[in-house]
C-alpha cells in the first residue's frame, strides 16, 4: 500500500492478501459514500468467486449501519440467524447467508469511511481473537492508505481544475481580444463562432439572434456536419429550444434522451438539418433581455459536453453579449451622425436655392435655376420639369434634360401616361 495513490488499486492489493492469508474465507469492503449516501462494494468474493454488489442507499438498520454508526468492530461467530434478526440485517439479492462474519470499520479522522467485512460461508467460529486484532490492524493501515489515496486524487483534481481553468481563461483572453477590435456585427458572429469551433473540436453549433421588432429569429451563423449551411428567417416558435431559452434566459443541457426531450419543449427539427445527440443551448443576455442564443450541438455523442464546457460556453455567451451590444450602439451612433449630416446638406441645398430663388422675379430664370440645381443635386444627365395648364389641358416641358443635352418640348394635351 506505502506505494499505490490508486484507490482501486489499493482494494485490490489488501483484499488479495487478505484472502491469501485466510485461505477459506471470503471478503468484501462496503465503502460509504456520503454525498449519495449509498453503500458500494468494490470488491467482493462469495464462495471463492468475485462478485458485483449493486450500489444501495445505507439504512438505519444492519451490521454495515451499526458498525458505520459506532465505528466498533463486530465479530459473529455463531446463530447468524438470530444476529440478522437483531441488527435488522438482510442478505443481498444473488448471494448466500455466512456462518461466521467480521466487520471492521475503516476510520479516518472521526468518521468510518467503510469496513472490512470477512466471512466464512461453511464453518462457525471461523474467526478467533487473533484473526480479528490481525484484521483490526490490517484495517488501520488501509484506513491510512485510503485517505492518502483521496487526498492525493483530491490534489489531482483540483490541479486539473485549475489547469482547465487556465485554458478556459486563455481561450476567454482570445476571443474577448478579437472582440475588442471588431465593431461589425457580422464578423462578431464569425470571430466567436469560428473560436467556439476551434475550442471544441469542430463541433458543430449555431447562433441564433432575436429581432423582437419583427419577433423574428435569425441565423448568422450556423455550422452543421462541419460545413457552414444557410438558414432563412422564421418567426419565433412559441415552443422549443431556442425559444424557452430566450423567453426564459435559462441555459439548457441536453446530454441523453433528445427525443424525449424535444417532445418535453415541443422542439422540431429544421429543415435541411439533422436530430442532434447532445445539445447545450446558451442565452446571449443583455440587460434583462435575451436577444439570442449560442446553441452547441454533438451529431454522434450522448454525454458530449461537461460542467466546465457549459461554464466556458456560459462565459464566451456574455462576452459576445457585451460585443454586440457595443457594435449595436455603435451602428446607431453611426446611423444618426449620417442622417444628422445628411440632414445639413440637404439644409445647405435648400439654402442655396432659396437664396437663388429669392433674387429672381423671372420665371425661366427660376425654372433654369432649380433644374441646373437639381441635376447638379443628384449628378444626373436625366430630368425634367412639367408644367400643366389645367385652362387648356396641355402639358408643357420648359426644362427637358436627356443625356446632358437641353430639349425643347412641344406642349401637348395631357392623356394617358405617368
Amino acid at each position: 500500500m506505502g506505494g499505490e495513490c490508486n484507490i482501486q488499486r489499493i482494494y485490490a492489493a489488501v483484499g488479495d492478501k487478505i484472502r491469501a492469508i485466510f485461505a477459506t474465507a471470503d471478503l468484501g469492503f462496503p465503502i460509504h459514500d456520503p454525498v449519495a449516501k449509498t453503500i458500494r462494494d468494490p470488491y467482493a468474493y462469495e464462495s471463492g468467486k468475485r462478485i458485483a454488489i449493486a450500489s444501495a442507499p445505507l439504512g438505519e438498520r444492519g451490521f454495515t449501519a451499526h458498525v458505520m454508526r459506532t465505528r466498533e468492530t463486530l465479530v459473529i461467530n455463531e446463530r447468524m440467524q438470530e444476529a440478522i434478526t437483531k441488527y435488522g440485517s438482510f442478505v443481498h439479492p444473488g448471494t448466500k447467508m455466512e456462518k461466521s462474519s467480521v466487520y471492521v470499520p475503516l476510520i479516518a479522522g472521526d468518521q468510518a469511511r467503510g469496513l472490512i467485512n470477512m466471512i466464512d460461508m461453511e464453518r462457525e467460529h471461523a474467526f478467533n481473537d487473533s484473526d480479528v486484532r490481525l484484521l483490526a490492524t490490517l484495517a488501520n493501515s488501509m484506513s491510512v492508505a485510503l485517505e492518502n489515496a483521496r487526498l492525493f486524487d483530491e490534489t489531482q483534481r483540483l490541479l486539473k481544475e485549475t489547469e482547465q481553468r487556465n485554458a478556459e481563461l486563455a481561450v476567454i483572453n482570445s476571443v474577448q481580444a478579437a472582440l475588442a477590435a471588431e465593431l461589425n456585427i457580422q464578423g462578431i458572429y464569425e470571430a466567436v463562432g469560428d473560436k467556439i469551433r476551434e475550442i471544441f473540436h469542430n463541433t458543430d453549433m449555431g447562433i441564433r439572434i432575436y429581432d423582437p421588432k419583427t419577433n423574428l429569429i435569425h441565423f448568422p451563423y450556423m455550422c452543421e456536419k462541419g460545413e457552414r449551411i444557410s438558414i432563412p428567417s422564421e418567426p419565433l416558435p412559441k415552443r422549443g429550444f431556442g425559444p424557452h431559452v430566450i423567453r426564459t434566459r435559462e441555459t439548457i443541457v441536453i446530454n441523453e434522451n433528445m427525443t424525449e426531450a424535444m417532445q418535453k419543449f415541443s422542439s422540431y427539427t429544421i429543415a435541411g438539418t439533422a436530430v442532434e445527440k447532445s445539445a447545450v443551448f446558451v442565452p446571449l443576455v443583455v440587460g434583462d433581455q435575451a436577444r439570442g442564443s449560442i446553441n452547441l450541438i454533438n451529431m454522434e455523442h450522448e454525454h458530449a459536453f461537461g460542467e466546465s464546457d457549459v461554464r466556458l460556453l456560459q462565459t464566451l455567451a456574455n462576452s459576445m453579449s457585451v460585443a454586440l451590444e457595443n457594435a449595436r450602439l455603435f451602428d446607431e451612433t453611426q446611423r444618426l451622425f449620417k442622417e444628422s449630416e445628411q440632414r445639413a446638406a440637404e439644409l445647405a441645398i435648400i439654402n442655396s436655392v432659396q437664396e437663388g430663388l429669392a433674387a429672381q422675379l423671372d420665371f425661366r430664370a427660376i425654372i433654369d435655376l432649380v433644374g441646373n440645381k437639381i441635376a447638379e443635386i443628384f449628378a444626373t444627365k436625366d430630368m425634367s420639369i412639367a408644367l400643366y395648364d389645367k385652362q387648356h389641358n396641355t402639358t408643357a416641358w420648359p426644362y427637358y434634360l436627356e443625356h446632358g443635352e437641353r430639349f425643347q418640348i412641344e406642349p401637348s394635351a395631357l392623356g394617358a401616361g405617368f
